[in-house]
């Protein structure tokens, strides 16, 4: 329920383009490119050959083998030096065998079972990484547009507080305001652009972080804020509370 009102809240807060893509081309790359999930749906096509195996174990096993010899006789004499009239031989043989297992004690049986099982929790499993990793996607989709927008924030304070401290310092020449009012205005510009240096660097990490779970970044463009969306949110807190127990996996398979 919690990542299903997550999902929901980042969805209708935060705006849905971030660089050249929106969120749902995002959580599409994710999908595609995500090494999570690629790992996932390995571990779940083993799954499906191991089935297929046990299954096999099941049906009759047929063996067919086949010979074929030739011998040319044309080089052949008889007592007196001729030659004797006897054709080359050319000769086929075949055989096809069936076995069936009557009785085993149901081990393939049960081996079948325990495959057609494994491969059900493989599909929880992928379905749950799914919810998992589009939930990490949103977060550091949005993560990124948060953190563009503290840099704008951040870099604008830097600039207002520089004009302020200039303009104290014209005022401390005119005797206006102390020497300590001038070290308080400086002190604050020096706090300002620390916390710029600060989102600048939550930016890089913002974008390892995006590629990392994402893909790479194709392109930059100017941030275009939607607020907007069509998505169908819970109308109430039982609505999600249904919803999430129908989707979440690991409820269903506890």
């Amino acid at each position: 329920m919690k990542n299903i009102l997550l999902i929901v809240f980042c969805t209708l807060i935060f705006p849905l383009s971030a660089f050249s893509a929106t969120l749902k081309d995002a959580l599409k790359q994710t999908y595609e490119n995500n090494l999570e999930l690629q790992a996932e749906r390995r571990n779940l096509e083993i799954q499906k050959e191991v089935l297929n195996i046990s299954k096999s174990d099941l049906f009759p096993t047929m063996t067919l083998t086949g010979t074929k010899n030739f011998e040319e006789t044309n080089k052949l004499t008889n007592q007196s030096g001729g030659d004797a009239s006897i054709t080359d031989t050319n000769s086929m043989t075949s055989s096809i065998k069936i076995e069936q297992t009557l009785l085993d004690g149901q081990g393939r049986k049960t081996e079948y079972e325990k495959s057609r099982l494994g491969l059900n929790i493989s599909e929880a499993k992928l379905l749950q990484k799914e919810q998992e990793v589009f939930l990490k996607a949103i977060e550091t989709y949005t993560g990124l547009i948060l953190a563009y927008e503290k840099l704008n924030i951040n870099e604008e304070n830097v600039n207002l507080l520089q004009r302020q401290f200039e303009l104290d310092n014209a005022r401390l020449s005119r005797g206006q305001i102390t020497a300590s009012d001038l070290a308080q205005s400086q002190s604050s510009l020096a706090g300002a652009q620390a916390r710029y240096i600060e989102a600048q660097n939550n930016i890089v990490t913002s974008k390892l972080n995006y590629e990392n779970v994402i893909g790479i970044i194709t392109a930059e463009e100017n941030l275009r804020k939607i607020y907007k969306t069509e998505l169908t949110i819970p109308s109430n807190l039982n609505e999600a509370k249904e919803i999430s127990l129908k989707k979440k996996s690991r409820i269903n398979y506890c």
